[in-house]
């Protein structure tokens, strides 16, 4: 399995409160808005919604995305898995609690893929690690 990391980006909240939020999927139907998405993401992305325990959203050329909690390990360990894709696929969220009310996390994206699709989708899995840890640091967490 291919595995792609983001930077570590740190929180300004405590680890308790951003593993409450990101364990639980439902909590982001508040701040959702589609529109707030970088321009390339909403060139690939139409829908997002959000359930107990799923993300499902719209991708483009894919189809409909749903990744599932499949694992909660309190307070450092999140991971969702992608049900009905044609290749295995999650997305692990690591959390560290680094003092000072401020968590460091990383995003880690594993997939099983061929030899031949590797060189295609190599670079664009290691951006969207990296913009998914980005993302992860500028949530509100206290509005959700």
């Amino acid at each position: 399995m291919d595995s792609y990391k983001s930077d570590v980006v740190k929180i300004n909240h405590p680890i308790t409160t951003v593993f409450t939020k990101l364990s639980t999927p439902s909590s982001f139907k508040n701040i959702a808005n589609i529109n707030a998405l970088p321009d390339d993401v909403k060139q690939r992305i139409e829908e997002i919604k959000f359930g107990d325990d799923s993300i499902a959203f719209a991708a483009n050329p894919i189809g409909e995305v749903v990744l599932k909690v499949v694992e909660r390990t309190e307070p450092s360990r999140i991971v969702l898995e992608a049900v009905k894709l044609p290749i295995p696929l999650k997305v692990v969220f690591s959390l560290a609690d680094a003092g000072n009310d401020t968590t460091e996390a990383v995003v880690d994206i594993q997939v099983e893929l061929n030899m031949f699709i590797r060189p295609m989708v190599q670079q664009p899995l290691t951006d969207g690690a990296k913009k998914f840890g980005e993302l992860l640091a500028m949530l509100p967490y206290d509005a959700m």
